[in-house]
Parts: C-alpha cells; structure tokens; sequence
C-alpha cells in the first residue's frame, strides 16, 4: 500500500448511526436504575435499544372493535408494573445529553394472540398493542423516541419472540404504519427484522421487505443479530434492493458468554470482552453502521425465566449496586470517540495479529483507530491510513486483563501513518484532532 496520501483524502466507507447498548427496563426498581444509566451514558453518544419483556402486557382480548383504542381500558395497563418501569427508564435516559432511543418488544406475545406466534386472526389486536404503547408513550408521556422495533428474532424459537414468517412480518408492519399514521405518529420509523440469523434477514426478510414500498419507506435501519462477526451479506443485499440507501444495524452482538441466558455469571470476563472487540471490529469492517451490546446491565428477563449476565455492568444484588466489567471499558474506547455521524476510512495493520477499524467525525476533524492485538507478544505495528493527509498527536487508550482505559500520550499521525507499540492480549484506541488555526 503506498504511503502517498490521496489528493481525494482517504476512502470513505459507512456514516455510524448507533453505537450503543441492549437496555431490559425490569431493572428499573423504583429508580435503583439511575447509577448504572449514569455510567451507560457516560460511554459517549449511546443508541439504546430499550426492552419491554415479553410483549403480553395486553393479558386478556379486548373483545371491541380492534379499529378503536379503548382508553379507559388501556390507561390503567400503561401506568403500572413494567410498562411505568418503560416510560421512567425512557425518561431518564433522555435527560441524558447525546442520547438515542429505541423501543424494542421482546418475548412472545399473550396467549390469546398465539404465544410463540401470532394468529392470523388475531393481526390486528397486536397492532392495536403495540400502537397503543407507542402512542401512550409518545402523546401521554411526551417522550422522546421515534425507532420501534416491534419484534425479536421472528426467526427463531418463539422464546426470544413470536414466530413470524417474511411474509406475515410485512403484512403486520404494514398494518402497523397505517394504524400510526392514523394516530399522528408519522415520524416513528421501523428497525427490524432483528433475526437471529443475518443470512435469513438478508435474504428473505429483505425480499419481503422491499415487495411493500411503504414498510420500506419507513425503514431507520435495517436490524440483524449477530454474535460470531458476519453480517450475512447484508451490505451487498442491501445495496441491490429499492432503498440502496438503507443501513443497517447489529442491534444484537457480544462476545461469548456460556450460561448467561441461564442464570450463570459469566465465567470469562477478560476473554469475553476482547472477543467482543474483535466482533466489532470485523462487523464494521464490514458495514454495519450500528452495533449494539447485548447488554448493559445484568437483569431478570421474563422470556427465559432467569437473570441474564451478558452486562457491561454486573449487579450485585445483596449491595443493590452496579460495576463495570472489562467489556465496559472495551465498549468505552470504540463508542466515546466515534460520535453520531462519524465516516469509517480505509485503514490497515502491517501485523495480521493487530486488526484495526478507523474513523474520522466530519464536524470535529477528529480521527480515531479501535483496534485488538489477539497475541500474547507486545507489537510494534505501523497503522496507515490510506489517502489521508495532515499531521496530529494521537492520544492512547489501552484495556487488558490489568488495565481500564488507561490513558497514555500516543504517537504522531502523519502521511497517513502511524507506528504505534501495542501490548499483549490487550484492546487499543489511538484518537485525535488537527489542532485549530
């Protein structure tokens, strides 16, 4: 690779739309929350992917006209219990600054509607449901989301969510964007499919998707699951369908994690967590301009009956306290330095033990390489930057089985590279800015 830089500057890739998390509301506990969203939040600017478990808040048929929306009837749902912990878990990480919502419905739904999947005749009770959650909390609550993603990996087991082919996942989000519109709620757009297998989102999800132009106009971000780094070919799926324009987030990835849908603390931190970062790597590399941990923080989740332990933050339940894992400080380095809006540029490692992912924000100037050494040998390793042109001081971030964070002055970017020393087994971030004149 020549070390000239371009006179085009460096190849651009993917604009980030969502770094962020998976956030399950029934830890909310009359506001214990707050500590371990303050930490969240202090990630950087973090995309939520907020969950209400299961989707069967509505426990028994409402036997009226599914056209209308009982108020009476469903004001009472929306005000207590796990739906009161939705809107005052929304609340508050709103009045965070930097903050994006989304709402996601996890778990089956009512009996009555199915179960593990959803009647055909009973379509139009969940999108009275679910409109009425989102127009409860969008118009009574007055807060401030616009992403829905109504299901979970439709593709799976029914556990996770409701089992919805293709077809009948359109036909619902179809009914699901007219009954909004009808209730003023023109700006909510959709994410989805979030299945559990991208190959299956981006192969038959998307090509129903793309059959209804106006689900397809309301698509955000186009939601897949993925927790061994591919994205399924969803780049170049993408790219041959009538929204070529559309990304697409992984609103599900994480480094391994045994047992922790089960009830068993995860037994690895430190491997977990550097997986995790090698996953985001190569899910960028690929295209994904959203990626979103599952989880933030360890909780009870009703669709498996047990507490999950996938959380950058650990709970301890005698001290009712939360505290960071190592994959919160891995997850610190990528998302605190790579903002909303930020352009993935063409970067490389000249050692195959060092992968690398870089960015540059448009608005600050700001550059920033997240990368992983997987040795166990201290590199020194000559990071380029194609195309890129200008000089600046780096600063550096290191995360390892001893270290959080730590802060060091790096090396000097310029011509477009840089030569950095990289310890062992350990996650790095090399970041900064073009001073101004």
């Amino acid at each position: 690779m020549s070390d000239t830089p371009s006179p085009d500057g460096p190849e651009r890739f993917q604009t980030v739309s969502g770094l962020g998390v998976n956030a399950n509301v029934h830890s909310w506990d009359n506001g214990r929350l707050r500590p371990a969203i303050d930490m969240i939040a202090d990630l950087g600017e973090v995309s939520w992917r907020v969950i209400i478990d299961k989707a069967d808040w509505e426990v028994e048929k409402d036997p009226s006209d599914p056209a209308t929306i009982d108020w009476t009837r469903y004001t009472p749902i929306y005000e207590r219990g796990k739906m009161a912990d939705l809107w005052n878990t929304i609340e508050y990480i709103s009045s965070k600054p930097g903050q994006q919502v989304m709402v996601n419905v996890m778990g089956g739904v009512p009996k009555w509607m199915g179960g593990n999947h959803i009647d055909a005749v009973a379509e139009d009770q969940w999108v009275r449901m679910i409109a009425s959650m989102v127009a409860y909390g969008r118009k009574v609550r007055k807060l401030d989301f616009t992403l829905l993603s109504p299901m979970n990996e439709t593709d799976w087991n029914g556990i996770e969510g409701p089992q919805v082919g293709p077809d009948q996942y359109v036909r619902l989000l179809h009914k699901l964007v007219v009954r909004l519109d009808g209730l003023g709620l023109r700006d909510m757009r959709l994410v989805g499919p979030d299945t559990a297998s991208a190959p299956k989102a981006s192969s038959e999800y998307l090509q129903a998707l793309d059959a209804d132009p106006l689900v397809m106009s309301r698509m955000a971000h186009f939601g897949i699951h993925s927790y061994d780094g591919s994205s399924g070919g969803v780049t170049e799926a993408l790219g041959k369908s009538s929204h070529p324009e559309l990304d697409y987030w992984v609103t599900e990835f994480s480094g391994p994690c045994p047992g922790c849908d089960t009830g068993s603390p995860n037994p690895a931190d430190w491997s977990s967590a550097a997986q995790t970062a090698s996953l985001a790597i190569k899910l960028l590399q690929e295209g994904a301009a959203g990626l979103m941990q599952y989880d933030a923080w360890d909780g009870y989740y009703e669709h498996h009956g047990s507490t999950g332990y996938w959380g950058l933050l650990a709970y301890d339940p005698d001290k009712r306290t939360y505290s960071p894992r190592k994959s919160y400080y891995v997850l610190r380095q990528l998302i605190r330095y790579v903002p909303r809006n930020a352009v993935r540029i063409a970067a490389s490692s000249s050692d195959e033990s060092v992968d690398v992912v870089a960015f540059q924000d448009p608005a600050s100037g700001r550059v920033s390489i997240f990368g992983r050494n997987d040795s166990d040998s201290a590199v020194k390793v000559t990071v380029r930057l194609a195309g890129f042109s200008g000089t600046m001081s780096l600063s550096m971030f290191t995360t390892n089985p001893e270290r959080d964070m730590e802060a060091a002055d790096g090396p000097q970017l310029a011509g477009g590279r840089t030569n950095v020393a990289v310890e062992p087994n350990s996650v790095f971030t090399l970041t900064g800015s073009t001073p101004k004149s």
